[in-house]
């Protein structure tokens, strides 16, 4: 079902456009795949600091920074996520899309690498050159139970990847209802803490939104076995990380791999670098040395799209729903 949102304008309402790149740190590399686009005049700025542009290209909108751009038509996110623009001052009525597509492979590829890194000991073996030859406590990925929360483009990639590589798989959804084709049971986010006795391991996949705060709590990590991992490359607030902190500390969990963070970065003197068996990682899942000239190249399909006539491809709800998958 196609995402729902304000209908675009007709054809000749995009041919002709003020288009402000408002990411310092990609812009570089979004211009060059742009710039020749007819009938777009580019301009990049550090900041929004002024109401003169038809579409917006960026991330992240400090509090309040959107409220005041009433000739906005188009907001172009150069990430996924629409949590923070409700604080942005993002009015109802502005068409918004993402890069959700852009980052899949490599989120997908970062969450199982945090995946077998702990199954493997791979930290120890790098941190104890010296260690003992020929013993391991490393465990199979084969043949073992993980669930993914979140089964939406990245979380459908992780199930792939994890049946490949032999693992029974279960998908975790708002309803479970509709059955995840990547994987051998799809079950709803209702039931996690009844099943997470009989997982050996959860990978989190998911948006911010009112029903996925908090979803992976204290009931569902006390529920799983002590040989159990979690792995989060969603958002940091999916998970109560008091919790999973707590359960790290008292060894009632093999291990966590964290991307994503409640605030970052961490400053030098947070107590979660002291948490024992939780790997730190400054959240960098979706990068790949493409990524840019990918975001741009996302950019540029849905504004073919709107010239068109059609729906933009990467369309995203807004205001947000809150419905994850």
């Amino acid at each position: 079902m196609p995402p729902t949102g304000p209908s675009p304008a007709g054809p000749a309402a995009w041919a002709d456009l003020d288009v402000r790149i408002a990411h310092s740190k990609m812009a570089p590399r979004l211009v060059p795949v742009i710039e020749g686009e007819p009938g777009i005049r580019l301009r990049v700025s550090e900041h929004v600091d002024a109401d003169d542009a038809d579409v917006l290209i960026g991330f992240q909108f400090p509090p309040g920074s959107l409220e005041k751009l009433e000739r906005l038509r188009w907001l172009h996110l150069t990430g996924t996520g629409v949590d923070h623009l409700r604080a942005a001052g993002l009015r109802p009525g502005v068409l918004v899309t993402n890069s959700a597509a852009v980052p899949v492979t490599a989120v997908a590829e970062y969450a199982l690498s945090g995946l077998l890194l702990l199954l493997k000991d791979l930290p120890e073996v790098v941190a104890r050159q010296d260690a003992a030859w020929y013993r391991s406590g490393a465990l199979l990925l084969s043949g073992s139970t993980v669930a993914v929360v979140g089964a939406g483009k990245i979380g459908r990639a992780v199930l792939r990847r994890l049946t490949a590589l032999g693992a029974r798989t279960v998908a975790v959804t708002r309803t479970g209802e509709v059955p995840v084709e990547e994987a051998e049971r799809t079950v709803p986010a209702s039931g996690l803490a009844r099943e997470a006795s009989g997982l050996d391991h959860l990978v989190a996949c998911l948006p911010a939104t009112p029903r996925t705060r908090g979803l992976i709590g204290a009931e569902v990590l006390a529920a799983l076995p002590p040989h159990a991992t979690v792995v989060n490359v969603g958002r940091a607030e999916t998970v109560d990380n008091e919790a999973l902190h707590a359960s790290l500390r008292e060894g009632r969990l093999r291990g966590a791999f964290v991307d994503v963070h409640e605030r970052e970065p961490l400053p030098a003197d947070d107590p979660v670098w002291l948490v024992p068996r939780l790997i730190v990682s400054p959240h960098r899942a979706f990068a790949f040395p493409g990524e840019p000239a990918e975001v741009a190249r996302t950019f540029l399909a849905n504004l073919h799209d709107l010239k068109s006539g059609l729906t933009p491809r990467d369309l995203v709800p807004w205001p947000a729903e809150g419905n994850p998958t």
